[in-house]
């Protein structure tokens, strides 16, 4: 224990609080006229009674602080992860099967709390505290499991993870890519069965989400025979009860995979309800892989888009060829007069360099009360910037003195609309400079910036890339030119010109896809899957065809069966958000509802969330994974035969070690209620003393 001052000249304060306790004591008793009545032992009592009274007070105003030092021993942490998902009790929840797993689990810790502090995790698809009580996740994300308790427990003294699972891991990244950043063992306790079955399965299909009616719609279908002799399958794909797809695949080795690749034809519109089948095998056990559920929305039209460019130029042919690669995308360019009679008849209208001195465009602003058309404006050297103010887009651009300037792009964090893969973005920071305009930028806060410019590595607040939406017209801002020199860096960077492509396709895709027909709008998706949050996005206009977000939007959602689901969008900025979280699986249909400005709009749709089969798909457990995962850390892999000696190898490793640490604690002498005791007691007993004695 050590004492210290808040002031640093404590050494003077404590040498002055005893002179000054020194100096009144002489200074009272010195003077005091019955001081002569007073033996010598008396004096000195009384005298010594009044310095420490005195030389405490004094010292407490100096703020002293006991600054006390607590030796803190904590035993190291012992993480431990559970699988609970389906594939860890077979086809059906088990009970049996349930419960020794969880005693399992139970023993363990119990056997291991003496020594550590055991924290208990259970993951699926997410990764929750404690040990579960079923096992009925449907999905297996080993990665996220590792990357969460490491997050959660990071600088802490682990001691080991200890997982008891199957290995089988069917969602996230690879767990074994973890494994190099783990800064302690990890022991696995391998479950399941890994003897071959047999099986005929569907291990995977792919298939776009959308198509057009009248179209063909590809899909690709992984199919896996394991366990029998060579023989012939028959492969179908149903519409309700219609077979509309069937082919015999003929089987060789024992384990037998293939990836069969057909189209089929797009009918009807609307949800479009699917099942793909493979024949079952003779004492086949797992039927749950067999069949694949999809859903297909069909599309009535294409989208059309319209390229206005003034005149023939490199930027409008790479976003011509670019959009030109999306089946669902039907593009007109027009490089020079005559100009289109009906600009309402398309979903998309891109201003390549437009407008200029010559075509002011004004036919576009007067669009007879209708729902104006969405604008995509690619600014260069022949846009006229007066004119493009005058348009009312909510973009003001007033020219500065001097040439345009050269501006990289510089992706913004927090963009919403939509999002772009990891490599695109990586890319746009290298894409070659646009030539943007030297002047002035004003654009409205409804806009969103996608990406700002960048000049000379300086990162500016002008937009190079923004969407957003003025008097009801959903526009996008591409502020410059020299778009075709991005196209072709992107083949140098890997021959292709995907992550162009991507991005025109994502900026298109979100100003064409739905026109502002209806002051409320609301967005979704046509198809989710049972383990995914059914999310939505609603607009709500008001007759100034401004974002508006004061009044309340709700949302009345109704399965096949009848049930109902009731819920309220959650502002965020000038948008609506919705998060339903999961929901079962089944075709649902829904009514959206805002009152403005005293009317009531609605709006309906519907939507399917299919089921997820992949934990079923294929019951064998993975224990090479958990052995290599083992491995690489630095742990051991055990069977679920060798329970009892997991805990023992972990009791018995050194390495594991206890972990000490000192603890500083500062607290105020002043606020010790002994202290006031003390001085209490001080000036008493001096008191009765000199009472006793005859001193007054």
């Amino acid at each position: 224990m050590e004492i210290a001052f808040g002031e640093k000249l404590w050494g003077v304060i404590l040498a002055g609080s005893l002179f000054l306790a020194a100096g009144i004591t002489l200074l009272m008793y010195y003077r005091l006229r019955s001081r002569d009545m007073l033996t010598g032992p008396r004096l000195r009592i009384l005298m010594l009674l009044r310095f420490l009274s005195v030389f405490l007070v004094t010292f407490l105003l100096a703020s002293p602080l006991v600054k006390s030092l607590r030796k803190i021993t904590r035993p190291p942490q012992l993480l431990m992860a559970v699988d609970h998902s389906r594939s860890m009790t077979g086809l059906e929840e088990n009970m049996a099967r349930r419960d020794a797993l969880l005693k399992l689990a139970q023993g363990l810790q119990e056997e291991l709390d003496d020594r550590f502090e055991v924290i208990p995790y259970s993951f699926g698809a997410g990764v929750t505290p404690g040990l579960p009580t079923d096992f009925t996740d449907k999905r297996s994300d080993y990665s996220r499991m590792l990357q969460t308790v490491y997050d959660n427990h990071f600088n802490e003294n682990i001691g080991a993870l200890v997982i008891i699972g199957d290995g089988t891991h069917n969602q996230g990244e690879n767990p074994l890519q973890q494994a190099e950043r783990l800064p302690f063992p990890v022991y696995t306790l391998a479950t399941g069965d890994t003897t071959p079955v047999t099986d005929a399965r569907i291990v995977d299909l792919r298939v776009n989400r959308t198509a057009f009616a009248g179209n063909l719609f590809p899909l690709e279908a992984d199919l896996r025979v394991t366990g029998t002799t060579p023989r012939s399958l028959l492969f179908s794909v149903s519409k309700g009860r219609r077979q509309v797809f069937s082919q015999m695949v003929n089987t060789r080795e024992n384990a037998w995979f293939t990836t069969l690749e057909f189209t089929l034809p797009a009918d009807g519109k609307g949800l479009q309800y699917y099942t793909a089948t493979i024949e079952s095998l003779p004492g086949e056990q797992n039927l749950n892989n067999n069949s694949w559920p999809f859903v297909i929305n069909i599309l009535e039209n294409k989208q059309k888009i319209l390229i206005l460019s003034a005149g023939v130029h490199p930027d409008a042919g790479a976003l011509k060829n670019a959009l030109e690669q999306q089946v669902n995308y039907e593009v007109t360019l027009v490089t020079g007069d005559p100009y289109p009679s009906n600009f309402n008849d398309y979903n998309l209208i891109v201003l390549n360099q437009m407008p200029t001195a010559a075509h002011s465009l004004r036919e576009l602003l007067e669009d007879g009360g209708r729902t104006p058309v969405p604008l995509l404006v690619i600014l260069g050297a022949a846009t006229h910037l007066s004119q493009l103010n005058a348009m009312g887009l909510g973009i003001t651009i007033t020219p500065r003195a001097g040439d345009a300037e050269e501006a990289q792009m510089s992706p913004a964090e927090g963009y919403t609309p939509f999002t772009l893969s990891d490599d695109l973005r990586e890319n746009l920071n290298r894409y070659p400079p646009l030539k943007v305009p030297f002047a002035a930028w004003e654009i409205d806060p409804s806009y969103q910036v996608l990406g700002f410019q960048r000049i000379r590595n300086l990162v500016t607040s002008r937009p190079l890339i923004a969407t957003g939406s003025a008097r009801g017209r959903k526009t996008g801002l591409i502020a410059g030119e020299g778009l075709w020199r991005w196209r072709l860096y992107d083949y140098t960077l890997g021959a292709t010109h995907d992550h162009f492509n991507e991005l025109c396709d994502k900026l298109v895709q979100y100003l064409a896809l739905r026109d502002n027909e209806d002051r409320f709008i609301v967005s979704f998706k046509p198809v989710y899957t049972e383990t995914d949050p059914v999310e939505m996005t609603a607009e709500v206009y008001n007759e100034a065809y401004e974002l508006i977000n004061s009044p309340e939007v709700t949302i009345q959602m109704t399965d096949s069966t009848g049930r109902e689901f009731s819920y309220i969008f959650d502002r965020s900025q000038l948008f609506y958000r919705l998060d339903a979280g999961v929901l079962p699986p089944g075709r649902y249909a829904f009514t959206a509802t805002t009152t403005t400005e005293r009317e009531t709009r609605t709006e309906t749709g519907e939507f399917a969330v299919i089921p997820v089969n992949v934990e079923l798909a294929d019951l064998r457990a993975d224990h090479g994974m958990l052995y290599r995962l083992s491995f690489e850390t630095g742990g051991k892999f055990f069977t679920e035969k060798e329970a009892p000696r997991l805990a023992e190898v972990i009791l018995h490793n050194s390495a594991i070690q206890t972990t000490s640490y000192f603890q500083s604690t500062l607290y105020e002498l002043l606020n010790l209620r002994i202290l006031f005791f003390l001085f209490l007691f001080l000036l008493s007993t001096e008191w009765f003393l000199r009472k006793f004695w005859g001193i007054y």
